[in-house]
């Protein structure tokens, strides 16, 4: 599967802030990555997507594949000067950064949802000094059925 990190931002992220963030997640989930930027002129948000390929989770795998993106995620929040909320699923992130469009505080369906911001009604799966994090599997599964 393709896992894929959406990061979303109010400007767009320099190609130096990109290939940090880039070599950030690569490192951590020993995986090669791939970027690409997209601005799209209706959209309030810049959205820089990390793809990394040939991730494979199991059931086994899956929380511990689950935190590395987190402190991956944690990593960039804290190398970067520039706020980043990230969006990560298998494959594709197009619905939920629809959704985020619409609403930044709409993510209780999103796979994984890593903010620096805290988000009315929902508990964090993980939080920290640096993130809240926000997991649900109901509609993104990471490639694990059960």
């Amino acid at each position: 599967m393709v896992l894929v990190t959406t990061m979303m931002t109010t400007r767009e992220m320099t190609d130096n802030e990109v290939d940090q963030a880039l070599k950030i997640i690569a490192n951590k989930m020993g995986k090669t990555a791939k970027s690409s930027k997209h601005n799209y002129g209706d959209r309030i948000y810049f959205e820089t997507d990390i793809d990394l390929i040939d991730v494979e989770f199991t059931k086994k795998t899956l929380q511990e594949g689950i935190h590395q993106l987190i402190f991956a995620y944690e990593e960039i929040l804290e190398t970067l000067p520039i706020q980043i909320d990230f969006i990560a699923a298998n494959d594709d992130t197009e619905t939920e950064i629809l959704r985020y469009e619409k609403d930044i505080n709409d993510v209780r369906d999103f796979g994984l949802f890593v903010t620096k911001r805290t988000i009315p009604g929902i508990e964090p799966y993980y939080f920290s000094e640096i993130c809240n994090a926000y997991v649900n599997l109901t509609h993104v599964s990471f490639g694990v059925y059960y």
